[in-house]
């Protein structure tokens, strides 16, 4: 029978950054559970979200706007989803933050719901960062403290925009960046570029089906199926073309703004592994690790960006996350 190995003897093979202990494991459990609340409507439900439809390059990206009564918070939170970041997706996240602060819900110009000149507009990277920019000055965010807050592609976007010097905001997060797109790289390089659009949507269930092979975190499962089923088939293709060689690991030593990265799970998606790599290499990067179970991603992003929107940004980190950042040793 083979012996079982024990966290002890995994974690020597962990980096030092992603080491956590049973003691913090069971706090941010707790943490994460005092989050959770009851009868917390859609944020998108029009009872309470302002619709914005903000014009950019080429057309219009929507916008959503909750902002409560009497927000506990004392700035507000610019929100970048991912690239398959459905609002249907964000429902635990918003469930954290609901009447604490004021949000702003960017959707970037791949979703399906941005209007956009289809022979025109342009899918690359840059032009995203220029998306979330503009639509911050259009918006008079940018006269105001608030937390600039990226996931997955969203966190992407707003690395490559800081090279870029495109992007500018108080405080900015980036919570599981992807260094490159996850999409196999013969798919992008040899047969989309030659597939019809119509032929793209009739493969939709094949790649479904080879994407989501070997994916059992059930919640990543869900929302990459959600992603899927509702891709805008031209804005996928152009979007896939646009960013088939786009790399941030090695690109980000220019960025001399304060930038935490933070991360807690990991699945087939977003590899833990490569968060400590690129936050060492930028220049003031930080570190933020809090483990939980992938089941609690959205919980613990709403905590962190709540945390985040507590403070000013002349504060730095906030108080209560100071014991989750990981002293991260630079090469010389």
């Amino acid at each position: 029978m083979q012996k079982k190995t024990s966290d002890a003897e995994v974690s020597e093979f962990l980096p030092s950054e992603l080491f956590f202990t049973d003691e913090q494991e069971k706090k941010v459990e707790n943490i994460l559970s005092s989050t959770k609340k009851e009868n917390v409507p859609d944020f998108w439900n029009q009872e309470i979200c302002e619709t914005i439809y903000v014009p950019v390059d080429d057309g219009e990206l929507r916008v959503l706007h909750i902002k409560p009564k009497n927000p506990q918070s004392k700035r507000l939170l610019v929100f970048i989803p991912g690239w398959g970041g459905l609002v249907e997706g964000y429902t635990d996240f918003y469930e954290v933050i609901h009447n604490q602060l004021e949000f702003y819900f960017i959707e970037t110009r791949e979703k399906s719901s941005s209007k956009l000149d289809r022979r025109k507009a342009k899918m690359n990277m840059t032009q995203k960062a220029k998306d979330i920019q503009d639509i911050i000055k259009y918006l008079g965010i940018d006269k105001q403290d608030f937390t600039l807050f990226g996931t997955c592609w969203g966190g992407a976007i707003i690395l490559h925009g800081l090279i870029k010097g495109l992007i500018k905001a108080p405080t900015i997060v980036a919570n599981d960046p992807m260094h490159t797109l996850w999409f196999p790289k013969w798919l992008l390089k040899y047969i989309a570029p030659f597939i019809p659009v119509p032929i793209v949507k009739l493969l939709k269930p094949i790649f479904k089906k080879t994407q989501l092979r070997g994916m059992e975190e059930e919640v990543q499962r869900k929302r990459a199926e959600a992603f899927v089923d509702k891709a805008d088939a031209w804005k996928w293709k152009k979007t896939a073309e646009a960013v088939k060689d786009f790399e941030l690991i090695g690109r980000m030593s220019s960025i001399q703004e304060e930038v935490f990265i933070t991360n807690g799970t990991t699945d087939k998606v977003h590899n833990q592994y490569t968060y400590p790599v690129m936050a060492k290499e930028l220049p003031n990067g930080r570190f933020i690790y809090m483990k939980t179970d992938e089941s609690k991603r959205e919980y613990l992003m709403g905590y962190l960006a709540l945390e985040f929107c507590k403070v000013i940004s002349d504060d730095g980190i906030p108080p209560s996350l100071q014991e989750f950042e990981k002293n991260l040793v630079r090469e010389q």
